[in-house]
């Protein structure tokens, strides 16, 4: 089955996109540079809480995003 990216970029659309996609797994582009590859867990007013591929929680903070990768189905 064919996928595309649904590619989030905007402090706007960022917020509004988390509570949707709570439960699937992203990448996480960081202002930083750095990319992550996890599940959302749970989705808090200023973080977020995240798993990576090797179950390792993490907190990231939310104005640290600069980007949010998802692959849907086409």
């Amino acid at each position: 089955m064919a996928k595309r990216q649904l590619r989030v970029d905007t402090k706007e659309g960022i917020r509004k996109k988390l509570l949707e996609i709570s439960g699937k797994k992203v990448n996480i582009v960081m202002i930083s540079g750095a990319v992550f590859f996890v599940l959302i867990h749970e989705v808090f007013e200023k973080t977020i809480t995240v798993s990576d591929m090797r179950r390792t929680k993490s907190k990231l903070e939310i104005d640290q995003i600069a980007e949010i990768i998802l692959d849907v189905d086409a």
